[in-house]
C-alpha cells in the first residue's frame, strides 16, 4: 500500500512539473503572440509599400526580423517536443537588394514563417491569454481568505469575474474555484504539446519539398565545389607553367652552357650531358602533367579556340562547327574539353574514320558537345552487352560529376555520334 502511494505521489509530482513547464511555454506563447501581431502589422505596411516600389528595403528588414522570431519559436517549440525543429533557408547568391528580394519571395520557408506568425498572433495569443487568466485567477482565488477582510466593507470584493465575497463562508468557498483552475492547468501539457506539433508541421517543410530543397542545396554546393576545384586547377597550372617549368628550362640552359665550355675529354662533360637529358625528360613529363591538370590553351583561347587547335592537329580531316559559348565556369570548360578530346581520340584510334566533325553549341543553361565520325561504328552493340572502353567510361564519369548527359549513337557500319551535355548555369 505504501509503495502504491509512493508511485502515485511520484506520478503526481511529474504531472505537476510537466504542467509547470507547459504553463511556462504557453505563457511565453502569449509574449510571442504580441510580437507576432506587431510583425503582421509590419508585413502589411511593407507589402503595401512594396507595391509602389519603395517598401522593398522595409520588406527585407521585416523578413529578417521574422526569421529571427521563428528561429526563437523553433527553439521554444523544440523544448516542448524534446527534439529539434528543422530550419533551412535558401542562400542568397549575391548581396544585391533585388537578388535578396527574389530569393525571399521564391523561398517557401518565408511563407511558412509568415503562416506561423499568423498562427502565433491568433491561436498562440489566445492560448497564452487563457493560461494567464487561469494562473492569475487561481492565485487570486486561493489567497482570498488572506486578504479580503482587510478591504473596506463598503467595497465589494470580486476576486474573479462574477464572484463577490461579502462573508467568510463565501471567502472559504472561493479557493475551491482556484483549485478548479489549477486542475485545468494540469491539462496544459497536452495542449502545449499539440500546439508545438502544429508549429512543427507549419515551420517544417513537407517531405517532398524538403527533399527538393536538399537536392537543390546539394546541387548548388557541389557546383560551388567544382567551380572552386576548377579555379584551383588553373592556379596550379599557372604555378607549374610559370614557376617550376621555367626553372627547369633555366637549368637545361645552364647545363647546355656547361656542356659547351667543358673540354671534349673533360670527365664532367658526360655527367652534364646526362643531366641535361634528364632535365629535358622532366620538362616533357611536366608539360604533360600541366596539360592533364588544366590545358594552358583553355586559359589562352577558351573552349572553342582550344578545340579548333585540336581539330587542326587531328591526324584525320576534322571539322569544327562552333558558335560563341560565352563565359563558362572553369570546371565545365575543362570537362567539356577533356570529354571532347577523349571522344575524338577514341574515334581516330578505333573507328578508322575518314572524316570527323566536332559540334559545339550552347543554350542558355546547357553546353552541348557532339563528336561525329564516319567510321565503321558498332558501339551500340558493344554498349548493349555492358562492355565499354576506358575512354567512354572516363567521359561518362567526368560528366556525371556535373549531372551531365552522355549519349552514343553508333549503329553497325556507322556513323558514330557521341553527344555530351553539361549544365553551364548554376
Amino acid at each position: 500500500m505504501a509503495q502504491t502511494d509512493a508511485v502515485h505521489t511520484t506520478a503526481f509530482r511529474d504531472q505537476v512539473r510537466r504542467s509547470g513547464r507547459a504553463v511556462l511555454a504557453l505563457l511565453t506563447g502569449l509574449v510571442a503572440g504580441v510580437l507576432a501581431v506587431l510583425l503582421l502589422v509590419a508585413w502589411a505596411v511593407a507589402l503595401v509599400l512594396s507595391l509602389v516600389g519603395i517598401g522593398i528595403p522595409l520588406l527585407l528588414a521585416v523578413a529578417t526580423v521574422t526569421r529571427r522570431f521563428t528561429a526563437w519559436e523553433r527553439r521554444r517549440l523544440g523544448r516542448v517536443l524534446d527534439r529539434l525543429v528543422s530550419q533551412r533557408y535558401r542562400e542568397v547568391p549575391s548581396p544585391s537588394m533585388l537578388d535578396r528580394f527574389r530569393v525571399l519571395v521564391a523561398d517557401t520557408a518565408t511563407w511558412r514563417d509568415l503562416a506561423w506568425v499568423a498562427v502565433a498572433a491568433t491561436v498562440g495569443l489566445a492560448l497564452g491569454g487563457v493560461v494567464a487568466y487561469l494562473a492569475l485567477g487561481a492565485v487570486n482565488a486561493i489567497t482570498v481568505p488572506l486578504w479580503w477582510w482587510a478591504l473596506p466593507s463598503s467595497d465589494p470584493v470580486t476576486p474573479l469575474p462574477g464572484v463577490v465575497v461579502t462573508s467568510w463562508p463565501r471567502a472559504a468557498l472561493v479557493p475551491l474555484v482556484g483549485l478548479a483552475y489549477l486542475a485545468m492547468l494540469l491539462c496544459t501539457p497536452k495542449i502545449a504539446h499539440g500546439y508545438a506539433r502544429w508549429g512543427e508541421r507549419v515551420l517544417t517543410p513537407p517531405r517532398s519539398v524538403d527533399l527538393a530543397e536538399r537536392v537543390d542545396y546539394l546541387s548548388r554546393t557541389r557546383a560551388e565545389v567544382l567551380e572552386a576545384h576548377g579555379t584551383e586547377l588553373r592556379r596550379i597550372e599557372r604555378n607549374l607553367h610559370d614557376g617550376l617549368q621555367a626553372r627547369l628550362v633555366n637549368v637545361s640552359m645552364y647545363l647546355g652552357l656547361l656542356d659547351e665550355v667543358l673540354a671534349a675529354d673533360h670527365p664532367g662533360r658526360m655527367f652534364a650531358e646526362q643531366a641535361r637529358g634528364q632535365t629535358q625528360v622532366a620538362l616533357t613529363e611536366l608539360r604533360a602533367v600541366v596539360r592533364s591538370i588544366y590545358p594552358p590553351i583553355l586559359s589562352d583561347r577558351g573552349l572553342v579556340g582550344a578545340l579548333r587547335t585540336v581539330a587542326e592537329e587531328c591526324p584525320v580531316p576534322c571539322e569544327l562547327v562552333a558558335e560563341s559559348v560565352g563565359d563558362l565556369p572553369a570546371a565545365v570548360e575543362a570537362a567539356a574539353y577533356f570529354a571532347a578530346t577523349e571522344a575524338l581520340t577514341n574515334a581516330v584510334r578505333h573507328a578508322r574514320p575518314t572524316r570527323v566533325r566536332i559540334t559545339v553549341r550552347r543554350s542558355p543553361d546547357v553546353l552541348t558537345v557532339q563528336v561525329r565520325d564516319d567510321g565503321f561504328g558498332g558501339l551500340e552493340k558493344m554498349l548493349a552487352t555492358g562492355v565499354q572502353g576506358t575512354g567512354l567510361a572516363g567521359i561518362r564519369t567526368r560528366l556525371r560529376a556535373f549531372d551531365g548527359a552522355f549519349a552514343v549513337t553508333s549503329p553497325a557500319g556507322g556513323p558514330t555520334e557521341v553527344t555530351m551535355e553539361l549544365p553551364c548555369v548554376w
